[in-house]
Formats: structure tokens, sequence, C-alpha cells
């Protein structure tokens, strides 16, 4: 099985990219022949927050070669794509990209003869339209995944009167090794140290974290991948927390200010995660949007052995994909569900602090919530149902794909 990914908009080193790479390193595991194609010529600022390994080729796509290439354009992509059973096209060039950049995009696109998948990542259609070309891939396309079929996306493209066939797909995240690599014994963690991680937009949730430290101030907040945004100006009138440090090592002490970082590497995000008691992931989304998604920081949290504090409002219209029930409405999740600013948060400080005196109880928590999410979302689960799903779609290019799974 030879598979081709495109990032027509680079490695950004955010949830594109990690589905890029979960994906690539199951399918390699299959024996798959895998390669991922990304231009260097629009750079981002998390872009070296993962390790790329020989399988993720990059270089300026537009007609001049990068000072010490000698490969630019995307006339080899297009031949590799068509030796290849299958094109996935993960992300597309922003309208900032340069024009030249865009117009070889545009060439690769018209030039790949083999059965085209778009992958839809993003969820608001603000943020898709900034995408160039987009029209363009979504008519070209013979399939289209996005993480709801309800999605406003969706709805854009039977508007638009695109023949693909059109599936919901979820993360992939190979829990088992995130287990073995951080899992801490429950002695090494901090019970009082309570982290969240994201970015500087509200629909990350961080306001709701903020309102619960008002009624339980004693424990440790620290804050990861926080960017100094214009956002992030509005953030530092609204929310009282110790200035942005430059670097991770910071002597830091429970009972105050929040403790507030910006960009982080990955593997080292997941250490730091692993000794706390309690991780936050406090997205916020329409529930269109939702059906069957979490997000990578959902499966990492549990992954790594702490208990997750996840937002009740998104776990009331998330539908577990074996349970087949909203994940609040299951039990033994090992989850505790934060509501929103201005809830009253009695409950939840409870619960709170009853793990935060016992190990033991605590320690039943997150193994509830590894099996939990693992069962959700492990990359044996979600990858074959995405190619499953490609494999209905005939053309006259690709065999059935069934063969390739081991």
């Amino acid at each position: 099985m030879k598979v081709v990914h495109i990032l027509g908009r680079g490695i950004e080193g955010c949830g594109v990219t990690r589905f890029t790479l979960e994906l690539k390193d199951w399918a390699l595991k299959q024996g798959w022949d895998y390669t991922v194609y990304a231009p260097s010529d629009k750079k981002w600022t998390r872009a070296a927050s993962h390790y790329l390994d020989e399988n993720i080729k990059q270089w300026k796509w537009g007609n001049k070669p990068a000072r010490g290439d000698t490969i630019c354009g995307t006339e080899l992509i297009v031949e590799d794509c068509n030796n290849a059973d299958v094109v996935l096209i993960g992300s597309l060039p922003s309208k900032g990209h340069p024009d030249d950049c865009i117009e070889n995009f545009g060439k690769l696109i018209n030039g790949i003869t083999t059965k085209k998948v778009m992958i839809q990542h993003d969820h608001k259609m603000m943020s898709i339209k900034r995408n160039a070309l987009l029209d363009d891939v979504i008519k070209s396309a013979n399939v289209i995944l996005s993480y709801s079929t309800k999605s406003p996306f969706m709805d854009y493209c039977r508007n638009l009167g695109a023949k693909a066939s059109s599936y919901s797909f979820c993360n992939g995240v190979n829990v088992e090794s995130i287990r073995k690599q951080y899992w801490k014994p429950i002695e090494d963690q901090d019970p009082n140290h309570l982290k969240w991680i994201g970015r500087s937009a509200y629909w990350k949730g961080f306001d709701v974290m903020f309102d619960l430290q008002k009624s339980l101030p004693d424990p440790l907040y620290t804050l990861e991948g926080m960017e100094k945004s214009i956002q992030f100006v509005d953030i530092r009138e609204k929310f009282e927390f110790h200035e942005m440090a430059e670097d991770f090592d910071v002597q830091t002490s429970p009972g105050g200010k929040a403790y507030v970082f910006g960009a982080f590497k990955h593997a080292e995000m997941l250490e730091r995660m692993s000794r706390c008691g309690f991780g936050f992931q406090l997205t916020t989304l329409q529930p269109e949007y939702i059906q069957n998604f979490i997000e990578f920081t959902h499966l990492e949290i549990a992954a790594v052995g702490v208990v997750p504090i996840f937002r009740k409002a998104f776990g009331d219209h998330c539908t577990h994909l074996q349970t087949g029930n909203r994940l609040t409405a299951d039990k033994n999740t090992g989850t505790i569900w934060a509501g929103e600013v201005g809830s009253d948060w009695t409950e939840t400080i409870e619960i709170i602090n009853k793990l935060r005196k016992d190990n033991v109880m605590r320690d039943e928590w997150r193994e509830m919530a590894y099996e939990y999410y693992a069962s959700h979302n492990g990359p044996d689960v979600s990858f074959p149902d995405i190619f499953n799903k490609i494999d209905k779609t005939p053309d006259n290019q690709s065999q059935g794909l069934e063969e390739f799974f081991v």
C-alpha cells in the first residue's frame, strides 16, 4: 500500500501535524509506503514541536529553491502521487502563502490522477475560507472527511455541488505508546498541581479554569501553549497570572497566581503533564462540530496518567464510538466534568479535593479514564475506519484496500 499525504499549508506543529504523524506511524507499522510532502515557503511558530523523520519531505513549492536546496516546485510530487494507491490532502496553502507556491499547489492538485481524499481538520468556516483554492480541492476530491458530517463545512461542500463521498472521521492516538513512556507511579505525581494545555484562543477554555481557580485557589495552576498574540493582550487584562515565562525552568508554588508558559516541545509537555495530578482540556465547540470528535489533548491527558478535567458542555454532545452514549452519560469514565464560567463549582471542588487526598482513589480514576478514552480513539480503531471509508468510493485507479491491513 502506497500513500502520499499532502500538507499544503506546511508543517504548522499543531493538530494537523499531530494527526499526520500519528497516521504515518500507524501506516508504517502496517508495512505501508507512506510519504508526507509539505512546503517550506511559509514558516510557522510551532513547526519544531514534533520530531520529523525521513518520511517527511519539505522544500519550497515556489519557483525558486531555498539556499542549499536543489529541488523546488511540485512536479516530483505529482509523479509520486500518481504512483500511489491513494493521496490524502490534509491541508491547503493559506491565502497568505507566496503566489507561486499557491499556483504550483494548484498544478499539483490538477495533475493527480489517483484517488484524492480531502481531510478537513478545521471546524469553522471563517478559518476554512482563509485557505487558497478551497473550492478547487473540494470539487476535485473523490472523498471528503470532516470531524462531523453535520458541520457547516459539509453544508458548504454540498451547496458547492461536490461529487465526493463524505464521511466523518476521528483522530487516532497511540495511547499505549504514550502510557509506556510517560505514565508515572501515583506517588511520583503532585496531586496539588492542575495543568491546562491549549492555545491563546477562548474556545480552548482557559477562562473556565480561571473561574474554577477563584473558588479553589490553593492548588498550583499552570497553563502551557499560550502565545503572545493580539488576543493575549485581552487575556492579560482580564485574568490574573504571573508574567509569561521565557522557559519552563521556573520555580513555582501553589496558592497564588497561575503560571503561564508559551509554545512547548510536545514530548517535553507530556513529561511535565505526567507529573501532575489533574489535566484540563476545556475546548468548547458548537454541537454540530462535534459528533464523535475529541481533541488530541483529551486523549493525551488520559494517556499520561492524570485525572482529566473536561468540559461538560463538550461531553454532552460527543458520542463514544464503542458505547454509543454521550460521554457525560457513561459511567466509570474517570472524568471530572467542568461547568461554564459562573458555575457553582461546589461539586467539582469536592471531587477534586477527595482525589487530591486519596492516591488510591485517584489511581482508580486515572485507570478508568485511560481505558475509556483508549477504546474511543485508539489508532487501531480510528485509522482502519478512515481507510475502510475511503475504500467505499470506487475509482479507476485503486484496488481494494482491505488486503493491506495487518
